[in-house]
């Protein structure tokens, strides 16, 4: 079921090496140019009919579907027996993921190597946060031979404060996640500014004391909730959303966006509870 071992530094095409959660042991690698794709995640799991199906977009002239193309090409499917199971688009390291694609899947973003575009490796089907990589299209190197330095170097022609720069003009997004325990996590919502999702309007503190939110050092004003538990807000108001994240399960995780510019100043208001909107109409 697992692989011994992984060969020298250019690691096995297709390897399956797991500890004994049947998590990833390696580092999961681009088969045309080596490009580092996940790192000691990914749990191994056996699929099979329509779950074993890989999609693959094509185009009249064979090549992948882009821009107007995207809802007019035709389709493979190759089929895989075994695949990596990604949580958290957060946990991989170097991946590009399309535009939402109709599939015979469904609506789905497929996985392509960022460097190179070799693809695709994987998808993500919509509304949903976990990610699907077929194992056998992946090559798996010894964690021995991670190099972070080289696997993660600047572009050529790119320094730290270029790249600070490009975040707080707004040329880049910020994305991060956090964990929380509490009930109450201390912020208010508001469908955001620019029309596009839902995002933190004020903090808020309850009892004189500031919420979870403030107290992690990472949310700001102005960031948006992209998933809860794994759940996209995608198309929701900041009511649904803010009823989603009361109803989750706890611990909760939430997914954050924040396009890049400077956050704004601390605002704090007194905690109040949400009151959902009534569902019958008022007399």
């Amino acid at each position: 079921m697992t692989d011994s071992a992984l060969g020298d530094g250019d690691g096995v095409l297709g390897g399956r090496r797991v500890d004994e959660e049947f998590v990833n042991c390696g580092m999961l690698r681009c088969p045309r140019c080596f490009s580092r794709i996940l790192s000691l995640k990914g749990r191994l799991t056996r699929r099979s009919g329509r779950d074993a199906l890989l999609s693959i977009p094509k185009t009249a002239t064979g090549a992948a579907p882009s821009g107007e193309q995207a809802d007019a090409c035709d389709w493979s499917q190759t089929t895989h027996d075994w695949w990596w199971l990604v949580e958290d688009v957060n946990d991989l390291d170097n991946v590009a993921l399309s535009l939402t694609l109709k599939s015979p899947q469904g609506d789905c973003r497929l996985a392509l190597c960022s460097d190179c575009r070799c693809g695709p490796l994987g998808y993500q089907l919509d509304g949903e946060g976990q990610l699907w990589f077929a194992s056998d299209l992946l090559r798996q190197q010894d964690a021995a031979f991670a190099n972070d330095a080289e696997d993660f170097k600047m572009p050529d022609g790119m320094d730290m404060a270029s790249l600070q720069a490009m975040i707080e003009s707004g040329q880049a997004t910020v994305a991060y996640k956090t964990v929380f325990e509490e009930t109450r996590l201390g912020m208010m919502l508001q469908d955001a500014a620019d029309g596009l999702g839902v995002e933190v309007a004020a903090f808020t503190e309850y009892e004189g004391e500031v919420g979870p939110a403030e107290r992690s050092g990472k949310v700001k004003l102005g960031d948006k909730v992209v998933r809860v538990n794994g759940k996209s807000t995608i198309g929701c108001g900041f009511a649904e959303v803010l009823e989603m994240i009361i109803g989750a399960q706890r611990p909760v995780t939430l997914h954050w966006e924040r396009q890049g510019i400077r956050p704004q100043e601390k605002a704090r208001v007194a905690h109040t509870d949400w009151k959902p909107y009534p569902t019958e109409p008022l007399p």
